[in-house]
This record gives C-alpha cells, structure tokens and sequence, in this order.
C-alpha cells in the first residue's frame, strides 16, 4: 500500500532591509551607515551630496538605530 503524499515544508521569506538610507539635505536614498564596534562609532556618509558624519554607537545598536540619531541630531532634535 502507498503512503499519504506529504506538503513540503513553507520556507518563510522576510523582507530584505535596505542599505541605503534618506539624506536628510538632499532627499536621496543615497546614506549608508559603517558601524566600527571596536571605535565604538557609526561613519554615516551620503553618496549624491557629500554630507558626512560620525554618530556615537551604544550597546547592541543596529543600523537603523544610528541613521535615526544622526537624522535627529541633523534636524535638530
């Protein structure tokens, strides 16, 4: 006798996060972050405008985390 034919498993597919951010100058999504764990700093620079800057980084901070600090101290919050 044959067996009861099986559904394979559902592989879930999450979403890939971008690499790149809003410059907060010239509206572009152009702003990558490079987190330096050791230094204990975050290099966020924008490719189109040049804007260029280094943000603190605490504990377990993800890139998402900078880029929202450093958008915050740009705006002036």
């Amino acid at each position: 006798m044959g067996r009861r034919k099986r559904r394979a498993p559902r592989q879930v597919r999450r979403p890939r996060r971008s690499s790149f951010f809003r410059c907060p100058r010239c509206m572009h999504n152009s702003v990558t972050v490079e987190i330096d764990r050791k230094g204990k700093v975050a290099l966020i620079a924008c490719f189109n405008c040049g804007l260029k800057d280094t943000v603190p980084v605490y504990g377990g901070d993800e890139t998402e985390d900078v880029y929202a600090r450093f958008y915050d101290r740009y705006a002036g919050e």
